[in-house]
């Protein structure tokens, strides 16, 4: 029980010492990257699957991006922008998040089992959600 006790005074102590900066909500949520929601064409079992994924490298406009499908895929995506309404001046509230990207995912299914899967094919990415 001693010991808790002056690992707990330590622990205080420290954090006591530490200094943070003012933090903005405004800056934190630039920081966090678009949510891109769309949909994969998976080859191997002829199907459409809803996907969502996130934004994690970009080098002149190909993005690669991580995330999962609505069968509970792993995936990544390397994917291109064809449109954006931003920039052809739409101003709506709602329709100024629709960007059409296209690209090609690959995933695992089932990750954790002896099942493991690989599927892959097309993806449209429809909506870009930034917070």
């Amino acid at each position: 029980m001693r010991k808790c006790l002056v690992m707990l005074a330590v622990l205080f102590f420290a954090v006591s010492l530490s200094y943070a900066d003012n933090l903005s909500l405004g800056e934190v949520l630039q920081k966090v990257p678009p949510l891109k929601q769309g949909i994969m064409y998976e080859v191997a079992d002829c199907k459409i699957e809803y996907l969502s994924t996130l934004e994690v490298a970009s080098w002149k406009n190909i993005t690669l991006e991580a995330g999962y499908t609505q069968e509970n895929t792993i995936i990544g995506v390397i994917s291109y922008p064809i449109l954006k309404l931003k920039d052809l001046g739409v101003n709506l509230p709602i329709l100024d998040l629709v960007e059409l990207n296209i690209g090609y995912g690959v995933g695992v299914d089932e990750l954790f089992t002896r099942e493991c899967e690989l599927k892959h094919g097309p993806t449209l990415t429809l909506i870009n959600v930034k917070f």
